[in-house]
């Protein structure tokens, strides 16, 4: 007879610790079945099925196990619930349950406690090593870029060559620093939230071997998930916090050789060249003038591919760009030179010999005319007419009419000098 399944929320813990708070869990009859999956990726667990089988493969650590998927395992829209302590013994653990409260508890099954083992190095007694780690063990950490550490206390360098460092079997030994006793790691590509299991190993200067597991739970989760980077690049970070009044910083780039590309920032009006820092990275110094205010200022990179494939890469974070403002520049006016008067040019007179006037245009008289009003003066080089005898006026008698004589005016002509040359 088969049960049909209900679900219901319950909390996981471990060691006392949430591990999923609102776990969706289902219950079939009496019987609580957890999620596989689920679960597994919550303690750090690989988990694979074999559709083939019929099985689940559980590894954690160094611990395998199988589940059969048949029998009381359930599959439910891809997922797979199995029971409680199924689940149990194939991470290692042991369970409680408390069904009035929704509780389910594991716990790691410790070992029988063993003395730390002496190291001997040549003829002298080195005492155990003390590992102090950050993140620590089964911390939350709430950064996607969390600053991760082990000091292995008691041993002397440790050899950067023989360094092997693993984040959720990603190799990141190339992102390692090594200080004396201390391996510090900065991871490139931001962590997906959840648990993830850090990995150390190697030897020091003297050859006796370090070795270092645990795991924290990352709870940072971007509003909006950043793009996965496509290959060739692998990833894009900034190398320092850019506060208020940071003029300059600098952008990498994680690829493959033969990449070409520039940087852009909001904000900044100019682009920044990506330049070769090392066989497989490059890096862009971006220089930031000042008077620029851009608190959610973004950062992207154009890339050119070595098949001529381009991509664009934003950066998910924005930054605070405040740089200080621009000191305004106080120009003295300089005196403006009055203009000197101009010298115009004199120019040269000719006197040009004029035609002399014509003599005014007299009329001739062709005609008598009537009685003047005054006898005009004689004219020059005219004679004077001679007298004439007055007649004797008889007494009674009508005198007879004297004929009035016609003068005529011979046109007067004046004489014009001609005009001498005037000396220039």
């Amino acid at each position: 007879m088969i049960h049909a399944l209900t679900f219901a929320t319950y909390a996981i813990t471990l060691d006392g610790k949430p591990v999923l708070p609102h776990a969706r869990a289902a219950v079939v009859g009496n019987h609580v079945l957890l999620p596989v999956r689920a679960l597994g990726n919550a303690l750090g667990a690989d988990v694979g099925y074999d559709g083939r089988a019929h099985t689940i493969t559980v590894q954690r650590g160094a611990r395998v196990a199988t589940i059969s998927a048949r029998g009381a395992v359930r599959i439910d829209k891809g997922s797979a619930y199995a029971p409680l302590r199924v689940v149990a013994n194939a991470f290692g653990m042991s369970v409680a349950y408390d069904g009035l409260a929704r509780t389910i508890a594991l716990a790691q099954r410790t070992p029988p406690a063993q003395a730390a083992p002496t190291v001997i190095v040549g003829d002298a007694v080195r005492p155990p090593l003390v590992v102090t780690v950050s993140p620590a063990p089964n911390a939350h950490v709430h950064d996607a870029y969390p600053s991760i550490s082990a000091r292995f206390a008691g041993a002397a360098s440790i050899d950067p060559r023989s360094l092997q460092v693993r984040i959720d079997e990603r190799d990141v030994a190339a992102d390692a620093s090594v200080l004396g006793d201390q391996v510090l790691i900065t991871p490139r590509v931001a962590l997906t939230p959840g648990t993830h299991v850090v990995t150390i190993s190697g030897r020091d200067i003297t050859g006796a071997a370090i070795a270092q597991q645990w795991s924290f739970v990352d709870t940072f989760a971007f509003s909006t998930a950043p793009p996965p980077a496509r290959f060739p690049v692998s990833a894009i970070w900034i190398d320092r916090w850019v506060t208020p009044g940071t003029n300059a910083f600098d952008v990498y780039v994680q690829g493959v050789p033969g990449m070409t590309g520039y940087v852009g920032v909001d904000g900044v009006g100019s682009y920044f060249p990506l330049q070769v820092y090392s066989a497989n990275a490059y890096v862009a110094h971006v220089f930031v003038p000042n008077g620029v205010n851009q608190p959610f200022a973004r950062v992207a990179a154009r890339m050119t591919f070595p098949n001529g494939v381009q991509q664009t890469i934003v950066l998910p974070q924005t930054i605070n760009l405040t740089t200080p403002p621009i000191q305004p520049t106080i120009v003295t006016p300089s005196p403006v030179p009055k203009p000197s008067p101009r010298t115009v040019p004199t120019r040269r007179s000719v006197d040009v010999p004029t035609a002399s006037p014509s003599p005014p245009r007299r009329n001739v008289l062709t005609t008598t005319p009537g009685p003047l009003p005054r006898t005009p003066a004689p004219l020059k080089d005219t004679p004077s007419p001679a007298p004439t005898a007055t007649p004797n006026v008889v007494p009674g008698a009508t005198p007879a009419a004297t004929p009035t004589p016609v003068r005529t005016r011979r046109p007067l002509i004046r004489r014009t000098p001609s005009p001498s040359p005037t000396p220039t």
